[in-house]
């Protein structure tokens, strides 16, 4: 029986140490440029974003599509998230996922990125990672 307990406490232990990832492994100035996805079980749909330099974002998906201004906000304390900002400049006023017509034109969007490998973060609505929405911002190329 301790056997069993001292088993499964070293399994919760390696299972908690995998789940924690360090943010500063996360190069924003080298690895965050390219494609990304989000894709959503719920609605069946993949958005697109492509973030280029020197701050520049398209996002597709479906009919929508956006363009504006980005920036990641990095906190140097570990335990605060990593915020994506970004600006819309222009929206093409078409249905994206939620299948409704919304135009984000000069709206601010924030997102914090709670990092579960250099390629992958999932989406919070919170800067402490309690707030998550299941949701992952994963890098394509």
């Amino acid at each position: 029986m301790l056997k069993k307990l001292a088993l499964v406490m070293i399994g919760l232990g390696c299972a908690i140490q995998a789940q924690a990832f360090d943010k500063s492994q996360v190069n924003l100035e080298n690895d965050f440029w390219g494609t990304w996805s989000v894709y959503n079980a719920k609605t069946q749909c993949t958005e697109a974003y492509q973030f280029t330099k020197p701050g520049n974002f398209t996002y597709t998906t479906k009919q929508k599509k956006m363009t504006g201004n980005f920036a990641i906000l990095r906190n140097k304390e570990a335990n605060v998230l990593d915020i994506l900002a970004m600006k819309v400049k222009t929206d093409n006023k078409k249905a994206g996922c939620s299948g409704q017509v919304v135009d984000y034109t000069n709206a601010d969007m924030r997102l914090s990125l709670k990092w579960v490998s250099a390629k992958t973060a999932e989406l919070c609505t919170d800067r402490e990672g309690k707030q998550c929405t299941g949701l992952y911002l994963i890098k394509q190329k």
